[in-house]
């Protein structure tokens, strides 16, 4: 059972093996952490991705209409900033071009307001392929 963090303090906490990245909730949704795995899978260094959007992962097979599909909930950001939480599948592609699958969980983090102040993605990654 994973208990998914609903707080920034919570989803600071060590992940051995989520890769979580957390943005700020409010446009351009910029990078504020990822941990150890994220860093892994993409390539990125912390710094590196401090300050940068996640746009930073997308490349020529990135479906961007996979975040909004016919029947399903929509899986942008703006939804997650307003509450709800969102996942979906898509390519993405590393520091140096290598392009990976991987379902995308994005959770609302609140303060003790409940106001949403940042979003957590949980990276799973599904598969490497070559390009």
């Amino acid at each position: 059972v994973e208990i998914i963090p609903n707080s920034l303090e919570m989803a600071l906490q060590p992940s051995n093996e989520d890769a979580r990245v957390i943005t700020s909730a409010k446009p351009p949704y910029s990078i504020v952490s990822a941990n150890a795995a994220w860093t892994h899978i993409t390539r990125y260094s912390q710094m590196e991705a401090e300050q940068k959007d996640l746009t930073i992962l997308d490349g020529k097979r990135t479906f961007h209409g996979a975040k909004h599909r016919p029947g399903k909930p929509s899986h942008d950001f703006s939804s997650v900033a307003s509450g709800r939480s969102a996942c979906g599948t898509n390519v993405f592609y590393d520091k140096y071009g290598k392009s990976f699958i991987a379902f995308v969980s994005s959770y609302p983090l609140t303060n003790a307001k409940n106001e949403v102040t940042h979003l957590l993605h949980v990276y799973n990654s599904l598969h490497e392929y070559s390009n």
